[in-house]
């Protein structure tokens, strides 16, 4: 496990644990007890993507229950809360560049796009940003598109069967650029059964697209709007993938990287974690991946 990595590199360790109560103690205290069997230093605890209304709460429980259950047999302390971390939501907004490696695609256009963040979790009738499943036929499609203010940023998904939906999707783009306004949403295409239909075959189709229609889009160029293609997976598959999956952090999203520095570093300190570590760092998530 990652104690023993650590111990192996003589590492001291940070337990990073997510916002809670009664879980997150439990989580933290079963990688603390591994951290003792392998004689492992916990430099401090993080608790991290707290909801900001039980803020003071958590942060108090879980200080109290540290320090009473952490506490050494000699009166060893116990191990500090290096900072208490309230939850920012668009820190786990993917980028495309998160879709593009989760379904090992790349952008057919609108690559310039590639850090351009989507609320994939607010997908609420009514409302501008989110994703959306198209399952309507075209006309509905272009309504619910032209109804959208220009900040609107939504993740639309439609399967590969869908050429009236790509098309119109690239026509309302090439429309609000012709009359200078903003186009943020983007179209993942899928080409994985749908409603029973199998796998489309490569040989016929590439990626599922008409060559006519792949053309388009790719001369839409890296400027244009973002279109990938999620092979092997149905519109429903990709629309669950994307709603639960992890997004990664990348140095190169200087926008993500930017907002996280800013939120973090007011509520974690740094200074004391400098005085608790002699040696390297690990940082220990109680989900059991090292950051």
């Amino acid at each position: 496990g990652n104690a023993r990595v650590a111990a192996e590199l003589g590492a001291d360790i940070v337990l990073v644990a997510n916002g809670g109560l009664g879980r997150a103690f439990d989580e933290l205290e079963l990688n603390r007890s591994l951290c003792l069997q392998y004689g492992v230093n916990i430099a401090g605890v993080v608790i991290n993507k707290v909801q900001p209304d039980k803020f003071e709460q958590t942060r108090d429980y879980l200080t109290k229950a540290i320090n009473q259950m952490w506490t050494g047999p000699n009166g060893e302390p116990a191990p500090p809360i290096l900072g208490v971390v309230p939850d920012r939501p668009y820190l786990g907004c993917p980028a495309l560049a998160d879709v593009e490696s989760h379904f090992g695609s790349v952008l057919l256009s609108g690559s310039d796009h590639r850090y351009r963040h989507y609320d994939v979790g607010s997908n609420v009738q009514g409302r501008s940003i989110g994703m959306s499943m198209i399952t309507t036929d075209l006309a509905a499609f272009l309504r619910t598109m032209q109804r959208q203010d220009e900040n609107a940023r939504t993740l639309f998904i439609c399967h590969a069967t869908r050429d009236d939906v790509i098309l119109g999707f690239l026509g309302e783009y090439r429309r609000r650029t012709r009359r200078g306004m903003p186009f943020q949403s983007a179209l993942v295409v899928c080409t994985g059964g749908d409603d029973g239909m199998g796998d489309f075959d490569d040989d016929d189709m590439d990626g599922g697209l008409c060559s006519e229609v792949c053309e388009m889009i790719e001369d839409a160029g890296p400027s244009g709007p973002p279109v990938l293609i999620a092979s092997g997976y149905s519109p429903a598959e990709a629309a669950k993938e994307i709603r639960t999956m992890t997004p990664k952090f990348n140095a190169n999203d200087e926008r993500r990287v930017t907002r996280a520095t800013e939120h973090y570093e007011p509520y974690i300190d740094f200074d004391l974690l400098l005085e608790r570590t002699s040696t390297n760092i690990e940082v220990l998530d109680v989900e059991g991946a090292i950051a």
